[in-house]
This record gives structure tokens, C-alpha cells and sequence, in this order.
């Protein structure tokens, strides 16, 4: 097997910073991996130019372009062939619009949406991509991460952005949304891509129990008056047996 030393350290770097909660200086990394300083920097600096790392607090976390590549793994075709006929008769069964979505970088791109004859229009057509931390779907997912891989996701973004003057403005507002969307199992949007549209969307994960896309399921908020507890709580309970179906499938 021919040698590639830059590849390797380059890994090795990766893998390290994929062991730690916190940002890592470059002299911690040379350090703990006992390769030349210098070499460290090189990789360092192309391993950012291609979004594999980010700078942070005078370390480095690592980048959005690793969990993009980690959900390239399973979200293409297996994970779409998959998931399809289970969003179908979801939207079938409940009347409203699903969606299988994924992250790519701090963005949400559905991948699957099918939609009931008799449902709203919603904007989340396949390809169409929203900010992560203002869709259920992206939330969801980000619910499953660790924190340091969510901060590495929006590090390449400037600022939260509204769409329609709802949803979480700092870190700290996501991060509370986080911490009850893993209580709940479920993640729960209330206009905040559409005027009068709430969404309810829970994870789907891999065998190794990583979040690689989500199930949403959307509907009107009659009168633009917020969705009843009751028909929100049936529908996460419905969403949530569709990722879980779609789950096992991946695991099978």
C-alpha cells in the first residue's frame, strides 16, 4: 500500500478534533499527535480552506464540510429509496405535506416531499434549501449532535437571518430549542419559513446512531391561530413512528 504521510496526518488531526468538546490549539495538536509543527500549520490551513476545520476561541473545532461528508455517506440514493414510501403514506395517511430532509452545512435541503391533494402549499420543494436552525427538520437533526459539531456547522454563517420575524436570534436561543427538541424527541416549527405553515419533524439516524436527515410533516395553522396541542402532539407521535420506520430500514 503506497504512503501518503500528508493524507494520514491530515486524518489523524481530524479524528482528534472528532474526539473533543472543546476547540484545540495547533500546538495541543502537535502535541498529542507528535508530528512537526510545521506541518501541523500546512494542514491545518488547507484543511480550513476546505471547511473541514474552523477557528474557534484560538483553536479548532472541526468544520461543516464533516458532517456534510458524513451525511453524504447514507442520505443519496439508499437513504431516498428508502425513506420515500414511507413519506408517502405518511402525507397520504395524515392529509398534510411530508418531507425528508438532510443538512448540507448550516442549511436544510429536502431531499423527498410528497404532498396530499387536499394539503397547503408549502415551499419545501426537493432541492429548496432554508436555514437548519429555523426549520423543524433541521433542528431535529441538530437535536442528535454534540454541540461543538452544531457550532461547526454555523460557523460559516455571518448571523441568524428571520424569515418572518420568529425563530431563535443567538446560539444560546438554538441551543434551548435543542435541549427540549431532545426532550421531546420531536422538533416543532411554527411559521417560521411560512406565515401560517407549523411543522413537527423528528431524526432519523444510522447504525452507529449518528442523525443523518429528518421526517417533517406540515400543515396550516387554521386562522393563522396556533396548531391545537392535541393534533400537534398526534402528529409528532405519527412523525416520530415514520423516522423510527425509515431508522430501521437503515439498519436492516
Amino acid at each position: 500500500m503506497p504512503e501518503v504521510p500528508a493524507l494520514r496526518r491530515a486524518v489523524a488531526i481530524l479524528r482528534h478534533l472528532s474526539g473533543n468538546n472543546r476547540p484545540v490549539s495547533a500546538g495541543a495538536l502537535v502535541r498529542a499527535l507528535d508530528l512537526p509543527r510545521s506541518s501541523v500549520y500546512d494542514l491545518l490551513g488547507v484543511l480550513e480552506e476546505l471547511a473541514l476545520v474552523s477557528r474557534s476561541g484560538g483553536g479548532y473545532l472541526l468544520g461543516a464540510g464533516v458532517s456534510e461528508l458524513g451525511s453524504a455517506y447514507v442520505r443519496s440514493d439508499p437513504l431516498r429509496r428508502q425513506a420515500q414510501p414511507i413519506v408517502r403514506d405518511l402525507a397520504e395517511a395524515t392529509g398534510g405535506t411530508a418531507q425528508l430532509a438532510v443538512l448540507r452545512g448550516w442549511e436544510t435541503v429536502y431531499l423527498v416531499k410528497e404532498q396530499a391533494v387536499s394539503s397547503a402549499a408549502i415551499i419545501t420543494a426537493t432541492g429548496v434549501r432554508m436555514p437548519a436552525y429555523l426549520t423543524a427538520t433541521g433542528r431535529a437533526i441538530m437535536s442528535r449532535m454534540e454541540r461543538r459539531e452544531v457550532l461547526a456547522l454555523l460557523s460559516a454563517e455571518d448571523g441568524f437571518v428571520s424569515r418572518t420575524g420568529v425563530g431563535p436570534r443567538t446560539h444560546r436561543e438554538l441551543a434551548e430549542l435543542l435541549r427540549l427538541t431532545r426532550l421531546d424527541g420531536h422538533a416543532i416549527e411554527r411559521g417560521e419559513i411560512s406565515p401560517h405553515i407549523w411543522t413537527v419533524a423528528a431524526p432519523v439516524v444510522d447504525p452507529l446512531d449518528r442523525p443523518v436527515a429528518a421526517i417533517g410533516l406540515s400543515d396550516t395553522m387554521d386562522g393563522g391561530e396556533a396548531p391545537d396541542p392535541a393534533r400537534v402532539a398526534t402528529a409528532a407521535r405519527t412523525v416520530r413512528r415514520a423516522a423510527d420506520a425509515v431508522t430501521a430500514r437503515l439498519r436492516a
